[in-house]
């Protein structure tokens, strides 16, 4: 009785994982698929120096933050 349990077991995780596997790399072909059909446009953003200290500050922000957040 319990060799079949664990053979049903066992069964059943090798097919969720075949699953899973399979779709993964299904999703990876298509998004290859698409990405070659529909390529993302690059845009060009140049940082001036007046935005530079805008962006440190808010990197500073954004860590103070995730800091207060992970004390909890």
């Amino acid at each position: 009785m319990v060799n079949q349990g664990l053979t049903i077991m066992a069964t059943g995780m090798l097919v969720v994982f075949a699953f899973l596997t399979i779709m993964v790399i299904a999703m990876r072909l298509m998004s290859d698929i698409l990405l070659k059909i529909f390529p993302e446009k690059k845009l060009a953003v140049a940082i001036t120096p007046e935005f530079a200290a805008q962006k440190n500050e808010l990197e500073l922000a954004i860590a103070v933050a995730a800091a207060y957040m992970s004390r909890k």
